[in-house]
């Protein structure tokens, strides 16, 4: 309230303000990448055998973890980094955790994530032989396609995965039929948890400052002031509800049947229709989903640039990019029309205009980005409920859904026009496929 009194007698004071503010929230975002540098995250891995040998009888133990291979087994080498490695232990084996034996019928094995100087203490002099039989071979290769690894977070936008950085960093049991039994183990502290939730909410407040320094001079349109003092009337919110239901439904099913993401513009469609229908007979008022004629040129210049501070905040500074020609083009084309498109439409362009006509700008655009997160969490203990265990899963949940949700509605407020929310919304889907690191 203070910063906008000011703003409205001097946009430069205000300005210097923001600027201010920004460079310390910055300054305390790199602070604590180095005090735990595990905070920001990892691009995520990929799974491939590297190796596949087999092993004499092993015995180790790291941490909480007792494992015996009284006859041996076979190890596959999935993943390497310069400073971890990534296996399956597969074979006849006991386990002990926290002193509690697991069953050995119930179990078939264990993916390890080690640093690569424990591994080599924990191996000994155990000799690892090639495995050569084709059969074998086969049937190892069916029990790696079945891995999770480390579960990816926030894996529609942009993905990452956390472990810590020394010992034995995750790990989880394998069944006898080489499915994994989630949910995982590892190793995690609450100062790096913290941390993590700590840098994220930085990010995001970096964001809303961002976005004020580059719309200093905006005023809400008479249009909106006056769709503020007008009440939407109980059905209105009523349809808010059964919208984000809709929405909902159509993220379970599309999780649950491993379909594209660009199916949920069958469950978009869906409760976009319903709208216009409850529109023509007269239920529901001042239905225009942010796409009103004056203000469509708004915003474009703005969204280009929170996508690249929002990617840039997440990621870090890219090393290059690859766009696969039209294929590339294809899906950006795909991401606008079929989910970045119908979502804003619905978020943004109907329930948040709803809920802030209704409780006010900023109770609405807090409603509105809980009532994602909620749709989030809900999709995920349907489909995956293991990950309730996971606790970056939380980050996910509580900070980085919400928290883009709340960022795109600001950019709404600040231009009033859908589709620039829309562009921004499908470039920080896209871009991240391009961007290498």
């Amino acid at each position: 309230m203070l910063l906008k009194k000011i703003g409205a007698k001097n946009y430069f004071i205000a300005l210097l303000i923001l600027l201010g503010a920004s460079i310390v929230i910055i300054a305390l975002a790199f602070l604590l990448t180095a005090f735990i540098p595990d905070a920001p995250g990892r691009i995520p891995y990929s799974y491939n055998i590297e190796s596949s040998c087999q092993f004499e009888p092993w015995e180790f133990e790291i941490n909480s973890l007792s494992v015996s291979f009284p006859e041996g087994g076979i190890i596959v080498n999935i993943n390497r980094t310069n400073n971890y490695r990534s296996d399956l232990l597969l074979g006849k084996a006991y386990f002990y955790l926290d002193g509690k034996e697991i069953d050995p019928e119930e179990t078939g094995g264990l993916f390890t994530i080690l640093e690569y100087n424990y591994f080599d203490q924990l191996r000994g002099d155990n000799i690892f032989i090639p495995i050569e039989d084709q059969q074998l071979l086969a049937y190892i290769e069916d029990v790696v396609e079945k891995q999770e690894g480390i579960p990816d977070i926030w894996s529609d936008v942009i993905p990452m995965n956390f472990h810590r950085n020394e010992g034995l960093a995750y790990f989880y049991f394998i069944s006898p039929d080489g499915e994994p039994i989630l949910p995982p183990e590892g190793n995690y502290s609450f100062t790096t948890l913290a941390g993590s939730f700590l840098l994220y909410i930085l990010f995001i407040i970096i964001m809303f400052l961002a976005l004020t320094i580059f719309s200093p001079d905006h005023r809400y349109s008479r249009y909106w002031m006056h769709l503020g003092k007008t009440a939407p009337g109980i059905f209105s919110l009523v349809l808010a509800v059964i919208s984000t239901g809709i929405i909902a439904a159509a993220n379970i099913v599309v999780s649950t049947l491993d379909l594209s993401a660009y199916y949920l513009a069958v469950g978009y469609g869906a409760a976009i229709m319903i709208l216009i229908i409850a529109y023509r007979s007269g239920k529901i008022d001042y239905l225009d989903f942010g796409l009103r004629r004056d203000r469509l040129k708004n915003g474009y210049l703005l969204a280009l640039i929170a996508s690249i501070l929002f990617i840039g905040t997440a990621r870090g500074i890219p090393s290059g990019y690859f766009i696969d020609g039209y294929s590339s083009i294809i899906a950006l084309a795909l991401t606008f029309i079929l989910i970045a498109l119908p979502a804003e439409l619905l978020w943004r362009g109907y329930i948040q205009a709803v809920l802030s006509r209704q409780f006010g700008v900023t109770k609405g655009l807090l409603l509105m980005s809980f009532l994602v997160a909620l749709v989030h969490y809900t999709g995920i203990m349907t489909t995956e409920p293991w990950m309730a265990a996971y606790p970056y899963t939380y980050l996910e949940v509580l900070v980085l859904v919400p928290g883009t949700a709340a960022i795109l509605g600001y950019l709404y407020l600040r231009t009033e026009n859908i589709l620039s929310c829309a562009l921004m919304h499908t470039l920080i889907i896209w871009l991240p496929s391009i961007i290498l690191y």
